[in-house]
């Protein structure tokens, strides 16, 4: 009963986003934000603790819950962006976003073994993915795979509307490769971890498991490791940056047998880039589980931070 609730909850508002123009439909996010603010408490309480890693441990309370509540009115104009997308052309797409560094993405596609883009759950993720189908560049990436079933079949009709191609979470990851053989782009959200492989790399001051699987295939198959961006500008257009290529220690050369210090050395790359971009924007980053889990408070000692990569570096997952 329960899901056939959530299920109908998100059908209706599919049909609503599709009614409305974006000015109203935006204003009312804005109203819509402050009221899932105080509804949801559990919301509030992993947000409000990824923020304030974000923010540091100087930050007042009221910066934090200040961002807390931009967090929630941004994760309702991407489900406004996400219902409507299959209503959007490509040129509309296009006019709504403005792009930095496409040369950078261009060049790595010349080299002809593909490109992974890593990004972030900021500005609008599922933006992000659709820039290059509509310029007519393949785009495979992965979903979670979310529960109930009806509401991640109607989600992913969504994201499917302009050509992505997407892998469930809990599915073989072999289109990954295969994407790639065709030098195609895999785009790839690395500032969670869907399952428990992973490194623990400092992120924001405090060590966090993030998930490894873009530095390991940029490593195994000498593919450019580029992360792109976006960010949700005032008048809800975008802007999207695309970094230039990472550099993990051996991604120039083809390797079949990367070392665990290449790996961790492009993890922290990784983690550096979302750093820099989420904290330019932490009330759209819009994550909603807690990317420390149990980790303690910003500000503790320098030790426990060693401790922590010291037993990380020591004991990884080779998954």
């Amino acid at each position: 009963m329960r899901d056939y609730v959530v299920y109908s909850l998100y059908r209706l508002a599919g049909v609503l986003a599709r009614l409305m123009p974006p000015r109203a439909a935006y204003w009312i996010a804005g109203w819509g934000g402050g009221v899932a603010y105080r509804l949801s408490p559990k919301l509030r309480r992993t947000a409000g603790g990824n923020m304030r890693h974000v923010l540091g441990p100087d930050a007042l309370e009221a910066e934090v819950q200040a961002c807390v509540r931009g967090i929630c009115t941004n994760m309702l104009k991407n489900y406004y962006d996400l219902f409507r997308a299959d209503r959007l052309d490509a040129d509309e797409i296009k006019n709504q976003v403005q792009i930095e560094g496409k040369k950078i993405l261009l060049d790595a596609l010349a080299r002809g073994r593909g490109v992974i883009m890593v990004s972030a759950h900021l500005g609008n993720l599922d933006l992000v993915m659709h820039i290059p189908p509509v310029y007519g560049y393949s785009v495979t990436g992965v979903v979670e795979h979310i529960k109930p079933e009806r509401v991640y079949r109607y989600a992913l009709e969504q994201r499917l509307s302009h050509g992505l191609n997407l892998i469930p979470s809990d599915g073989p990851m072999v289109g990954l490769i295969r994407a790639l053989k065709r030098g195609e782009i895999v785009g790839l959200a690395c500032d969670r971890a869907l399952t428990d492989n992973g490194y623990r790399v400092p992120f924001f001051g405090s060590p966090a498991l993030l998930p490894d699987g873009a530095v390991r295939l940029a490593l195994r198959t000498g593919t450019p490791l580029l992360a792109g961006f976006t960010e949700r500008l005032s008048d809800n257009t975008f802007h999207v940056t695309i970094e230039p290529v990472l550099q993990p220690e051996g991604v120039a050369r083809k390797s079949e047998s990367e070392t665990e210090a290449d790996v961790m050395a492009g993890m922290k790359q990784m983690a550096v880039a979302m750093e820099r971009h989420i904290s330019r924007h932490p009330e759209q980053w819009t994550l909603s589980v807690p990317v420390w889990p149990g980790a303690p408070a910003p500000g503790g000692p320098a030790e426990q931070l060693e401790q922590s990569e010291s037993q990380s570096a020591s004991g990884v997952d080779q998954g």
